[in-house]
């Protein structure tokens, strides 16, 4: 309180002068009708400013539920893509009468870490068992391929990325039905390397590279990238394709988890089918 008091003291000549600035201002407003509608229309710019200001602060922080909620509309709308559905019909000859299965759905996720450079890359989402996750399920985007769910807690899942040594996914050129493996060999993650695909097939850059469908995890026609350069190399029958990923590796953020209701239908069909051939 006596720090006060001395601060005070030793410049009450400011404080003075500023009280009289004061003083003379609201003087002249209240008694001159051309100062007067100058401050009101000053203050009522400055009090606009303010609620703007207060306005953009508050969007500012509503983002996140924002971006949440759009994650959620977007895997709704997802599901209801003609991809996601599955056809079937009474008919042997028709099917002017099918019906539709709900076939794939899709969990929005936030990525919480992720590498690219390393030989073996992963991410980490905030979505596990609890919100429907399960291992071997595939991760995607808005913009193509991500990866494979490795392993799942309550809240939270690891996934392979589409940028490790021992991930290979079923993709295809576009338009064609040639299938060929999606690898990645190390170095750029922007990258990556389709194989098998046999050497008279009709290539040209920038040609769009699909997932196959033939894995039990990821969709049909899920766009991974382009054609950015292909050979053959000597005494092979295939070609070497480097293809664009569309997926950038290094900024993904929000991210879908496809869960594929008829795997499990699918694979033990398989595993039956191959138990019975040995």
């Amino acid at each position: 309180m006596k720090n006060i008091l001395l601060f005070v003291y030793r410049n009450h000549v400011f404080f003075v002068f500023v009280l009289l600035e004061i003083a003379c201002f609201s003087l002249i407003a209240n008694n001159n009708t051309f100062h007067r509608a100058s401050v009101l229309s000053s203050g009522n710019q400055l009090v606009g400013r303010m609620y703007d200001l207060n306005n953009e602060v508050k969007e500012y922080f509503k983002l996140k539920t924002i971006n949440n909620q759009l994650a959620v509309e977007n895997a709704a709308l997802r599901s209801m893509l003609y991809e996601s559905k599955y056809f079937s019909s009474n008919s042997l000859t028709s099917i002017t009468d099918s019906i539709s299965r709900q076939h794939y759905t899709y969990v929005p996720a936030k990525v919480i870490n992720n590498t690219t450079d390393r030989r073996s890359n992963y991410l980490t989402i905030d979505r596990g068992i609890l919100q429907g996750v399960e291992p071997e399920m595939a991760v995607i985007t808005s913009e193509g391929i991500v990866g494979i769910v490795k392993d799942v807690s309550k809240n939270f899942a690891t996934v392979i990325s589409v940028l490790h040594k021992n991930s290979s996914i079923s993709s295809k050129v576009a338009d064609t039905e040639y299938i060929g493996s999606l690898v990645w060999e190390g170095g750029d993650p922007t990258v990556a390397l389709l194989k098998d695909i046999p050497n008279h097939v009709q290539l040209a850059e920038g040609m769009l590279i699909r997932t196959s469908g033939f894995s039990a995890m990821f969709p049909s026609g899920i766009n991974i990238g382009t054609v950015r350069s292909f050979e053959i190399k000597p005494g092979d029958n295939f070609y070497s394709i480097e293809v664009k990923l569309l997926t950038d590796m290094n900024s993904v953020s929000m991210v879908y988890v496809v869960n594929n209701l008829m795997r499990l239908e699918r694979i033990e069909l398989e595993s039956q089918t191959e138990k019975s051939d040995k």
